[in-house]
């Protein structure tokens, strides 16, 4: 790397038209000295002389400099760090009936669904977001795209008359179909991609730790909001229409009761390098997450980029200085000149 360049190296060529130019003005200054000889005394001509060959100076300098710096001189000040692509998003939201738990109000559902509005509203320009749902079952609701309308179009269509048919909770059909939406990169290493995960982690049964070891394998750390609280909630009925009717009840005959499974969520993001996140509003926990996007994202797609300073800057002010010295001698007073013989 060297320590000093020309941003515009081309622009040199310039520097031979000034060296042209001023051959021609030293010819005609000294044309000119010669004619003055029959117009003034020996003594006169060479005080113009001398005075003159210091206002060359001074202009042929000024011009010489205003040439350079339209090469753009810089030189070499370290190098720094700045992010080349955005990272692609996966955001897996849990549809199950336990979602519609009002534990956390709303519900768990419309507060999961506040804090991915959220996120998406804070996100880089350069990320791409997709959207899952599962319960017993996993599907893309929306493709990778940069588009956070159509995103939250397909957010927003989730209710509980979608939920009828994903009564349980299989997180790992979450995972599964997450690593399928960031499949369609084609590459054996998805680098510069997540999975957001928003689940109470009580899951059903499901191999979520094979499905936690394959994203890990890929290179997916999973980022989990704990949707739910350790005390619990009933888990609603909900009919074919999407109304709640009453409340599950277990073999026993007791209403059940869906709590969150901190540790399951825990495992998951240990094993794929991602986080745990215990929501208690819909803002501070997504500006964690959004802190620890952009470490992943400059850890990820981080280049070394030089960083240079110009120094046209300097050389137009001393350009300048100069050509207020040439215009200074031009308005020296006569009177102050030394007195010559005629």
């Amino acid at each position: 790397m060297p320590l000093f360049e020309f941003a515009r190296p081309q622009a040199l060529l310039l520097v031979l038209v000034w060296f042209l130019a001023m051959l021609v003005v030293s010819w005609g200054m000294r044309q000119k000295r010669r004619r003055l000889v029959f117009w003034l005394s020996r003594e006169e001509v060479d005080l113009w002389w001398r005075r003159t060959r210091w206002q060359m100076l001074l202009f042929g300098i000024a011009t010489l400099l205003l040439t350079v710096s339209l090469a753009q001189p810089r030189y070499f000040a370290g190098k720094v760090s700045v992010p080349v692509q955005g990272v692609d998003i996966v955001i897996s939201l849990d549809v199950s009936h336990s979602m519609l738990c009002e534990d956390i109000k709303p519900s768990r559902l419309e507060f999961a669904q506040a804090i991915i509005a959220n996120l998406m509203d804070r996100l880089q320009p350069g990320d791409r977001v997709g959207l899952v749902v599962f319960g017993g079952s996993g599907f893309p609701l929306c493709p990778l795209t940069h588009d956070r309308s159509i995103v939250r179009t397909y957010l927003d269509l989730i209710s509980p008359s979608v939920m009828v048919y994903n009564p349980t909770t299989h997180i790992a059909e979450g995972l599964t179909a997450s690593l399928k939406l960031l499949k369609g990169k084609k590459r054996e290493e998805l680098r510069g991609s997540v999975i957001v995960l928003l689940t109470d982690g009580e899951d059903q049964g499901s191999n979520w730790s094979q499905a936690a070891a394959d994203c890990a394998k890929l290179g997916v750390p999973v980022f989990a909001f704990a949707i739910g609280t350790e005390r619990g909630a009933p888990v609603p009925e909900v009919t074919e229409t999407g109304a709640i009717k009453g409340y599950k009840r277990d073999l026993q005959g007791k209403i059940a009761v869906s709590k969150l499974v901190l540790e399951t969520l825990q495992s998951i993001a240990r094993k794929t390098g991602g986080k745990v996140y215990l929501p208690v509003d819909t803002r501070r926990e997504v500006e964690a997450l959004l802190s620890d996007l952009n470490d992943y994202r400059q850890r990820i797609w981080t280049k070394q980029v030089a960083q240079w300073r110009e120094l046209f800057p300097l050389l137009v002010l001393l350009a300048a200085l100069s050509l207020l010295g040439e215009t200074w001698l031009t308005r020296l007073p006569v009177a102050n000149l030394p007195e010559t013989k005629r």
